[in-house]
């Protein structure tokens, strides 16, 4: 794996990731008031564990060619301070949507729900801090 390189000038922090069609992710504060800039690395993680986790989704129901139209997937944190008082993130909780076609293959949906519950790379490697929770529902007819 490639190493992500973090620059920060002035407002402007920057991350050059190695991968194509994400070389450089920008985030720029400029003129943006400090009460508002907080949380930054929160919603990275998050970020990180819905790509992580949609993508394993999407290798789950493709390897059991379930036709699917659509993932959606949310990421909420509960935060809260550890024993020293200093802040963490104590619970995240993972959701997502599966449009299909139709509900003929719900028997094999929910082999892949068993298996999600496991997480992905990112939020499996979360488990020993964090308490993790995954909701995976189907909406069927899309």
């Amino acid at each position: 794996m490639e190493p992500v390189v973090y620059t920060r000038k002035g407002d402007i922090h920057t991350f050059q990731t190695g991968i194509a069609r994400l070389e450089t992710l920008t985030v720029d504060h400029t003129g943006v008031p400090a009460e508002e800039r907080n949380g930054l690395a929160k919603q990275l993680l998050a970020s990180s564990a819905l790509a992580c986790y949609g993508t394993m989704l999407a290798a789950v129901l493709d390897a059991r060619k379930l036709a699917y139209t659509e993932l959606t997937g949310t990421a909420s944190m509960e935060l809260g301070p550890n024993a020293n008082g200093q802040g963490r993130v104590r619970r995240m909780r993972i959701s997502f949507t599966v449009a299909m076609p139709d509900d003929g293959a719900k028997t094999i949906f929910e082999r892949c729900v068993r298996i999600m519950q496991g997480g992905c790379l990112v939020t499996g490697s979360l488990h020993d801090g964090i308490e993790m929770e995954y909701a995976l529902a189907a909406r069927y007819g899309n």
